[in-house]
């Protein structure tokens, strides 16, 4: 199946539709930007594994013509991660993966419940409908696997849903404050000191009501709108910072 830039840009249109939907503080910032916004990068979490992870998800965006650009490794986290560029200027695409074979036996055993990832459909319209949430968790193993990864207990929970979308602005100070004074509870720093070539903050992750096996809801962080800054004409990523806007979805 041939795939174009503007294949790329409406895979990305369905998926922020989806996620503003869920995520207020993201539409707070288009208000604030008039409407509109630029988009650095939308970002995914994965379980590494036989047919899934980074392997998987990179294989998606790459049919639409987005090239690996950078690797990087979050050794406590037992994270990996890479990200893609796409030569029409489209936004980076960032993707993670949990290295369960880093994890204890009870940890991978609690990890099993999440379903092997189907194989991603072909049509626009259906791909965009794959970046899903996975069945009703249990809440029991919910809560017992966030003691050892909040990420792997992110992944139980909205499994293959965008964690992030992140707005690209000149002046991140400035839009911190923006948010604060629009009532957004905001990240209390800011990642990158004044002059690097890569700054960035992020809002609060929304919660939203999680479905759970057996009945019942409850709240659970979902995901954050980042804001970053970029100079220099610098590309990637910055190691530390990223770790830091992991736990964003940590629950207070």
């Amino acid at each position: 199946m041939t795939t174009s830039a503007s294949d790329a840009s409406r895979l990305l249109d369905l998926l922020w539709e989806r996620y503003a939907s869920e995520v207020p503080f993201a539409r707070t910032f288009v208000t604030l930007s008039g409407g509109h916004f630029r988009n650095d990068h939308v970002a995914f979490r994965t379980l590494a594994r036989p047919e899934g992870g980074i392997a998987l998800f990179s294989r998606v965006f790459e049919r639409f013509g987005w090239k690996p650009a950078g690797a990087y490794t979050f050794p406590d986290a037992h994270l990996s991660a890479i990200y893609l560029s796409h030569p029409d200027g489209l936004p980076r695409v960032f993707l993670s993966e949990l290295k369960q074979e880093e994890l204890s036996p009870r940890a991978r055993e609690l990890l099993a419940a999440l379903p092997v990832d189907p194989p991603p459909p072909e049509d626009v319209e259906a791909l965009a409908a794959w970046f899903t949430a996975p069945p009703p968790p249990d809440e029991a193993a919910l809560l017992e696997l966030e003691k050892e990864t909040q990420y792997g207990a992110w992944l139980l929970a909205f499994g293959r849903k965008v964690n992030h979308f992140t707005g690209a602005v000149d002046d991140v100070e400035a839009w911190q404050r923006r948010m604060r004074e629009a009532g957004v509870p905001m990240k209390a720093d800011i990642e990158g000191a004044p002059g690097t070539s890569l700054r960035q903050t992020a809002t609060h992750a929304a919660p939203l009501p999680l479905t759970l096996r057996g009945g019942g809801t409850r709240a659970w962080p979902y995901a954050y709108f980042e804001i970053a800054q970029r100079s220099g004409g610098f590309d990637g990523f910055l190691g530390p910072q990223a770790r830091a806007l992991f736990d964003m979805t940590k629950r207070d």
